[in-house]
């Protein structure tokens, strides 16, 4: 019965995935009901509804109280939750996540240098870097987040939204504290740091670009390391 009961919810699973895949469900599109399912799929409720759950788990699709279940865009949520998880269990480290996300800053560099910078994107950095000099440390930690996932978001390729913007996003979360109990020295250190990767990647200098990264991070985990004794 167990194995039966298994087969039943893939199936569900299965089934949504296909009509993604077709093209019959899109971003917004409202799924078929448990009992649609249930009736298509020939499988009893109780599947239909795990296999629901289990999406809504995966970031795939939301429940809209009294409406139903709709696909979302928000897959990533799903990443940033396992990464929570596992940060919470023990399973990685913040330095284990620091690292990462040093490795992705070179190449979502590099690809935004390789292809068109939007002008949009570029006026938005620009108008941060701007905001950040003189800004408070609570708003240099807001403006230290948006410059990051505004450059994420400038590579214009929707898997680096999926897959790289829930771990950044986490990982500012996790400093955010520190960069508010930074001195002054360090916020204007940053703050040059910031502009120096904008600069290198405008100019398509990405050994600049590299060694400014290199700055960042290190000068983070120091921030880390005195924040945490």
């Amino acid at each position: 019965m167990l194995v039966n009961s298994e087969m039943e919810y893939q199936k569900a699973i299965a089934y949504i995935f296909q009509l993604i895949k077709e093209g019959k469900l899109i971003i917004g599109s409202k799924i078929p009901s448990e009992r649609d399912l249930a009736e298509t799929l020939g499988i009893g409720r109780n599947s239909t509804r795990e296999a629901i759950s289990i999406l809504r788990g995966m970031g795939i699709i939301e429940s809209v109280h009294g409406s139903g279940n709709y696909i979302t865009a928000n897959g990533g949520a799903a990443i940033k939750q396992i990464v929570s998880a596992m940060l919470a269990l023990g399973s990685i480290s913040r330095t284990d996540i620091q690292r990462f996300r040093r490795a992705l800053s070179a190449s979502i560099c590099r690809y935004i240098s390789d292809n068109e910078f939007d002008a949009g994107k570029r006026a938005r950095i620009e108008a941060i870097l701007l905001e950040m000099d003189g800004a408070t440390r609570e708003d240099f930690a807001r403006l230290d987040w948006e410059f990051h996932m505004t450059l994420i978001r400038a590579t214009e390729n929707p898997m680096f939204a999926i897959m790289v913007e829930p771990v950044a996003e986490l990982y500012l979360e996790l400093i955010r504290d520190v960069i508010v109990s930074c001195d002054e020295e360090t916020v204007k250190k940053f703050l040059v740091i910031h502009q120096g990767i904008y600069d290198s990647i405008v100019n398509k200098d990405m050994q600049s670009c590299s060694e400014y990264i290199r700055e960042h991070y290190e000068l983070a985990e120091k921030q880390i390391k005195q924040h945490t004794l």
